[in-house]
């Protein structure tokens, strides 16, 4: 299952494929023994954080590759987490980068064999800001789910990447007040509606109103309302 995070679905890694024996040095390779299912295993797990240890996986680009060259998939699983060399084993070097910071490489991540999958590499990775970095640089929405019901609520968290002391406060706003409601803590909830449809929720901060982010929720129709 998704998870929601500021207007787009990010995709926890769950892949069934055949297996049978050891991971070969493939993305999917196992031989010898009976045939079986498996889920995909992440071989690398970044673990993002900014200098004062707050996770800031989501708006960090990973990229990831093999001692032979090839890049190995990469997906954001949620603040923290940034998973990678999905049973693929071998020598990796990742390499971060995101908007006011230094990019940061990490060289020799091995990824070894677990049976059909892999060994899980954790690799936590502290970011350094670049000079001359704002001291409020970016917000994200955090949170969600499909709204099956009148009344059906879901709660939405803002997400920074600050300065501590920097203040967390932001104002919310539905684009369609039909669909649904959100109050000040950014707990949404749905009207009863007979078109259903999708509401963009927003979030704008009290220190800058150039830093915004929304997520947009869906809500189901009902068959009548009062």
């Amino acid at each position: 299952m998704g998870k929601w995070f500021a207007g787009f679905t990010l995709l926890s890694a769950v892949v069934v494929v055949a297996c049978s024996g050891s991971v070969a040095d493939t993305p999917h390779g196992c031989g010898g023994g009976p045939p079986g299912v498996i889920v995909q295993v992440a071989g690398i797990d970044l673990q993002v954080r900014d200098p004062f240890g707050v996770a800031q996986a989501i708006g960090t680009v990973a990229t990831v590759r093999r001692s032979d060259g090839t890049e190995a998939f990469a997906v954001v699983d949620d603040t923290l987490n940034i998973h990678a060399a999905f049973n693929v084993t071998g020598t990796f070097t990742v390499t971060l980068s995101r908007t006011y910071y230094r990019d940061a490489a990490v060289a020799n991540v091995s990824v070894t064999p677990d049976g059909c999958v892999v060994h899980t590499t954790t690799v936590p990775v502290t970011l350094e800001l670049a000079p001359g970095a704002p001291a409020l640089r970016a917000m994200t929405v955090v949170g969600g789910d499909f709204l099956d019901h009148p009344g059906a609520q879901a709660t939405l968290l803002a997400h920074f990447d600050a300065d501590p002391g920097v203040s967390r406060a932001v104002t919310w706003q539905v684009s369609d007040a039909t669909l649904a409601s959100v109050d000040a803590n950014g707990i949404v909830t749905a009207q009863c509606t007979k078109s259903g449809g999708t509401v963009k929720v927003t979030a704008t901060s009290v220190v800058d109103a150039s830093i915004t982010s929304f997520v947009n929720l869906g809500v189901a129709p009902t068959a009548s309302c009062p």
